[in-house]
């Protein structure tokens, strides 16, 4: 080998022994291997972590709440729970939850984000917070029962002892809730567990006591007294139960309890309570709470329609009825058609037969007077009369009765504002019934945007309409067949025509617009059109007839048909308006005096008329307005083709029901005949009837 390949070969094992070394170096510096974490030190780590982020969302959510940003705060309370928290941070979590969504307004939410609270594990004070923020939530939704049941179910194990405050938190709403539900023996109990958490009787907790424990029974107050309890408590819980006891007719228990109330020290609210009820006491005396008086023209004129109406009372107060539990007795009284007879019917009903209420008279004159006298005894008395105004004799008088304005509003109404007939004319009787229609009339016109452009009035004696209708048809008086060539044509301004007149003289009218040519103009009448003998009489010319008409003997409803079907098998006719109105003034009485616990005293008996609201009656829902009338649907009638009142439907609004008379002469001039008698008229707005006779002047009851 020469020199040259040593070399080479040298260098060759030089260059391995470096690497050699240099990867020896290199394992040298390398660090040891680490063992992997145990598993229970990895779980803690993780939870720690998502224990924090949890607890950052908290924080984010509250921080939103504070600001009232609440739908924002509900998606910051609802990441949390994606991330599973704990039962202590899940509580919180969902407390803060029902925050966001009752501040949002999803009370429904919230209620069942509280329900979703973990059984067990969560802080105390925050289970409090989301128990009396559950209850309070359930109450707002009326959800009443729920939160009456959370409530005494929290109060007896509450999360940890509450505080005063928290436990009368807790009581207010539980009192709200059984007062919605008129657990009055249960509220007064509440009333006072508060009055005990809080250690004194405030005002304000005086009169809360006084309120719920007044209207709790006799047995649920006996079971309450006899416990130690400041004066002013045992003075409330005597004085309600004096009430109670009026209320079931103990007349002597409660004034032997009121004796014990009198002998306790009180404030002044409660010694003004204790004197008020001694008066309501003697006034209970007075009265006969199962007693109703009524008052007619039972004799003269008008005896035959005043025991038509009386019929009606005696059926609306049930009289006949069986089976349907005690009926009210009824004391007739004859007005005679008198003021004086009917004043002085009103003191025998109220100081010798003690009646609690009283419906009549029906005339005007009479009903004046009796509204006087009533309103001097301050007994409670339903007129029938039509007279304006009457109610402003006294809070102790009431109305039902179809009165002018409601018909003539009624009648513009359909007239001008959806027919569009802004230029009216009025023909009127030279009577008060007449004269009255007519000034109001003439008042309420302008306010729906009419003109009354004519106004004519004719004798009660008059028998041809003939000369009247000439004249505002603007036709000569002279001889002429209407609808010939030569004719003269009719000749006026007017778009539609008032009649404030009873049946008989608008049976007369009626044929002398057709044959004159006036057929087509909307005649407006009262409610007294609404007539069989009318119809019988006229129906031919009545197709553009408009009557208001409250009630309907045709109707379909149930309360109507059973009130007709009644009525006919006593009377043997057809019930009408007025009869219909005094059914409905007895049907009030009746409900009233009806239940459990009815009025013990005339001014209690004043107070639950006005009250009335929602009643079914043969005229529609009864309800009583501000002014004591009782107010009922109204509608207004036209006569169809087959001659049968109907109501008004919206072809009748376009164009004439019935055409013009021609010259060939389908319509013949009207005979000037005397029809059937009518109810004549007397005085304003008096009412009409028919006969029946039936002895009067004893009690009615069953």
């Amino acid at each position: 080998m020469n020199l040259a390949s040593n070399k080479a070969l040298w260098r060759l094992l030089w260059a391995a022994a470096l690497l050699l070394a240099l990867a020896l170096a290199g394992g040298a510096c390398a660090p040891a291997p680490v063992s992997p974490p145990a598993p229970g030190e990895m779980d803690r780590a993780v939870q720690t972590r998502l224990r924090a982020e949890i607890e950052q969302l908290i924080s984010v959510g509250q921080e939103r709440l504070a600001r009232n940003r609440f739908l924002l705060a509900k998606d910051a309370f609802q990441a949390a729970l994606l991330k599973g928290p704990q039962p202590e941070q899940e509580s919180r979590v969902r407390l803060g939850l029902a925050r966001a969504l009752a501040g949002a307004g999803l009370r429904d939410q919230a209620v069942e984000a509280l329900r979703q609270m973990p059984p067990a594990g969560g802080m105390p004070e925050t289970l409090v917070q989301a128990g009396l923020l559950r209850a309070e939530l359930e109450h707002k939704l009326e959800r009443n029962a729920q939160a009456e049941s959370f409530l005494k179910s929290f109060l007896a194990r509450p999360p940890r002892p509450l505080t005063n405050p928290e436990r009368t938190q807790a009581l207010k709403t539980l009192l709200a809730s059984q007062v919605r539900m008129a657990k009055w023996g249960q509220a007064t109990e509440t009333v006072l567990e508060i009055i005990a958490v809080e250690g004194q009787v405030t005002p304000n907790l005086e009169l809360q006591l006084g309120q719920v424990a007044s209207r709790a029974s006799v047995r649920e107050l006996e079971q309450l007294l006899g416990r130690p309890r400041p004066p002013a408590v045992n003075a409330a819980l005597l004085l309600s139960l004096a009430r109670a006891q009026m209320r079931d007719g103990r007349l002597d228990e409660a004034a032997a309890t009121l004796s014990q109330v009198q002998g306790i020290p009180v404030g002044p609210g409660l010694e003004y309570q204790i004197k008020a009820l001694g008066q309501e006491l003697n006034q209970a005396r007075l009265v006969n709470p199962s007693v109703v008086g009524v008052i007619l023209p039972l004799s003269g004129d008008y005896a035959a329609y005043g025991r038509q109406v009386l019929a009606a009372v005696e059926l609306g107060l049930g009289l006949f009825s069986i089976g349907l539990g005690p009926n009210p007795t009824l004391y007739i009284e004859d007005s005679k058609s008198q003021p004086a007879e009917a004043a002085a019917a009103v003191s025998r009903l109220v100081d010798e037969r003690k009646a609690m209420a009283i419906i009549g008279p029906m005339g005007a004159a009479t009903s004046l007077a009796a509204a006087r006298q009533a309103q001097a005894k301050e007994a409670p008395l339903i007129t029938l009369s039509q007279v304006e105004g009457i109610t402003k004799a006294g809070s102790y008088v009431f109305q039902n009765s179809l009165t002018p304005d409601q018909q003539i509003r009624a009648l513009l109404q359909e007239t001008v504002n959806l027919r569009g007939k802004k230029r009216l004319a009025v023909i009127a009787p030279d009577n008060a019934y007449g004269k009255g229609f007519t000034q109001l009339f003439l008042r309420l016109a302008p306010q729906y945007g009419a003109q009354v452009v004519l106004v004519e009035t004719y004798a009660l004696q008059t028998k041809d309409f003939a000369p009247l209708v000439k004249k505002i048809a603007g036709l000569p008086f002279k001889s002429f067949r209407p609808g010939a060539p030569d004719a003269p044509k009719p000749n006026y301004s007017f778009q539609a025509l008032f009649m404030p007149d009873g049946p008989e003289r608008a049976a007369m009218l009626l044929p002398q617009l057709y044959f004159f040519d006036l057929g087509q103009v909307p005649v407006m009448g009262t409610s007294l059109w609404f007539s069989p003998e009318l119809l019988r009489q006229a129906s031919r010319f009545m197709g553009n007839v408009v009557v208001p008409v409250s009630f309907n003997p045709a109707s379909p409803q149930p309360e109507v048909r059973a009130f007709v079907r009644d009525y006919q098998a006593a009377m043997g006719r057809t019930p009408g308006l007025l009869e219909a109105q005094a059914y409905d003034a007895a049907l009030v009485l009746r409900s009233l005096l009806a239940v459990s616990q009815p009025p013990r005293t005339r001014q209690a008996m004043r107070q639950a008329l006005s009250a009335v609201q929602g009643l079914p009656g043969v005229c529609g829902p009864i309800r009583m307005d501000p002014e004591r009338h009782l107010t009922q649907g109204l509608n207004v009638f036209t006569v169809g083709k087959n001659g049968r009142f109907r109501p008004v439907q919206e072809a009748d609004r376009r164009e004439p029901a019935m055409p013009p008379p021609t010259a060939e002469g389908t319509l013949q001039p009207p005979a000037q005949t005397q029809p059937q008698a009518f109810p004549e008229q007397r005085g304003p707005y008096t009412p009409s009837g028919t006969a029946y006779p039936r002895e009067s002047g004893a009690p009615r009851s069953q």
